[in-house]
């Protein structure tokens, strides 16, 4: 679920008050109904019609409290906690001696970050009478005056260790005590040369020429993955944390391997009919783009085993993107219909527009989904039921469903790194929108508000759909050449 809505129960009211008329109370039954089908919308409506039907001198009298409390829950279940706190400060308003009343506006305040006033609505729930014998308040008290104590835990990748100071000699910096370095002593990084992916793309390029270049890449992989595998994940440097990694990431590395194994793919493919009719060279060169797509296999395998490897280290990352890829498959998602299909404006695409704002506006988590360690575990992810799928494992409908969250994410979290630029894959590395680093700065609001215009909605509709095909492509090629296993598939 994109947040943990908070624990809420439609409760009867056992207290000796006067019944609700019976067109109000109906209007009310419906919406318990609706409400415990988990259709909270419905649920909200239907306490909204009762409120209306009942009218203003109805709706201040104390009976009509708990009509105010169920839509308070329905809008909380909703995350319009706005509206959830503003009916449950009416009903302490009608009831002030009820536990719900207090419970209520305790829920909603939570939910909205301002836990020192939930913690006094709680206190004022379990001071009631009812309340002093309801042990879930004692609970909600004792696990926020927990918080209260503790630091916050944001999201963020673990801190580094530093890395080893040289124990003499002189690599070129002021040399201080002891001859040790007076700038800190880190082991040269290999820098990814943007010629290898030129060459590598270049059909013109005789294949061996291109093979050569592929495994320049593989080489320059193979060092970093040298230095990194080795340390302790989680407490140590990630492979995804190295600035050589990133900013050869940020030139298109992935994507323009994966388009070139693609192309080579449908040619190999293309060769061997060409050999079933007698094409003399058919079968040398299908060979040829045998051995090319194989070195690009390699370099995109590597790229991946990282996050195989040190993801489960990082399981507010796990739980973060997780949420977002079921907020991407919402009943008001765009990306849930047909490309052509106009977007609706309806509250469903509010409530999905809403809950995406609500995790992309947190910097952190932005910061984190858009990383290259969640974009390579979004492929790891889509590569993987994409498997599950043609070996028919596994319920139909949910591996079809997990390859969608996936292939989603991963387009709508690229979008978002490279919204302000910085995606050189033409070789200009120029970003005026990018940090001091040279690192892209991800920005979201430009990403969703084109997704939900028509245009932007079937732009990123195709590129899912290409997504998809490329990394079935990719994942029979993991097979064909023996590196499912060590990727996780």
């Amino acid at each position: 679920r994109p947040s943990r809505a908070p624990a809420v129960v439609i409760m009867a009211c056992s207290e000796n008050l006067p019944p609700l008329p019976d067109a109000v109370a109906n209007l009310k039954d419906e919406g318990n109904g609706f409400f415990r089908a988990g259709d909270y919308l419905k649920a909200a409506g239907a306490y909204t019609k009762a409120i209306k039907a009942a009218g203003p001198e109805l709706t201040a009298k104390p009976e009509f409290a708990s009509v105010f409390s169920n839509r308070s829950a329905s809008f909380l279940k909703l995350n319009k906690v706005t509206q959830s706190l503003a009916d449950a400060e009416t009903c302490v308003l009608l009831r002030p001696d009820w536990e719900k009343s207090h419970f209520r506006k305790a829920l909603a305040l939570e939910e909205k970050g301002d836990d020192a006033e939930a913690l006094l609505a709680y206190q004022a729930a379990l001071a009631t009478t009812t309340g002093s014998g309801n042990p879930e308040i004692g609970l909600k008290i004792k696990r926020l005056a927990k918080k209260k104590n503790s630091k916050p835990v944001p999201f963020h990748f673990p801190k580094t260790k530093p890395p080893p100071k040289a124990k003499g000699g002189n690599t070129g910096a002021g040399v201080g005590v002891g001859g040790v370095s007076s700038q800190t002593l880190v082991a040269p990084c290999p820098i990814g040369e943007l010629k290898w992916l030129t060459c590598v793309t270049s059909p013109r390029e005789p294949v061996a020429t291109r093979v050569a270049a592929a495994n320049a890449v593989g080489g320059w992989l193979a060092e970093h993955l040298d230095t990194h595998l080795k340390k302790t994940p989680g407490e140590s440097e990630w492979f995804f944390e190295n600035r050589s990694v990133v900013a050869f990431l940020d030139k298109g590395l992935f994507d323009v391997v994966l388009d070139t194994v693609t192309h080579t793919v449908v040619s190999i493919i293309n060769f061997e009919q060409r050999d079933t009719d007698g094409n003399p060279d058919a079968a040398s060169d299908a060979a040829a783009s045998a051995d090319l797509a194989g070195a690009l296999t390699g370099v995109l395998h590597n790229l991946l085993h990282p996050s195989l490897r040190a993801w489960q280290t990082r399981k507010q990352h796990h739980a973060l993107l997780g949420a977002f890829e079921q907020v991407l498959r919402m009943e008001g998602s765009p990306l849930n219909d047909e490309k052509g299909t106009p977007v609706r404006v309806d509250d469903a695409t509010k409530q999905f527009t809403a809950l995406s704002a609500k995790i992309l506006t947190n910097q952190g988590a932005l910061q984190v989904l858009c990383g290259h360690d969640a974009l390579a575990r979004a492929r790891l992810q889509l590569l993987r039921s994409l498997t599950q799928r043609d070996r028919s494992e596994g319920d139909t409908e949910d591996v079809n469903n997990r390859v969608q969250e996936s292939a989603r994410a991963l387009v709508v979290l690229k979008r978002c790194r490279y919204a302000n630029g910085g995606n050189s894959n033409d070789g200009d590395t120029t970003n005026n929108d990018a940090d001091e680093k040279g690192i892209p700065s991800p920005a979201w609001e430009p990403v969703l508000d084109a997704l939900l215009t028509d245009a932007g909605a079937d732009e990123v509709r195709d590129e899912v759909r290409k997504t998809i095909e490329q990394h079935a492509l990719l994942a029979g090629a993991f097979l064909k050449f023996g590196f499912e296993g060590s990727v996780g598939i």
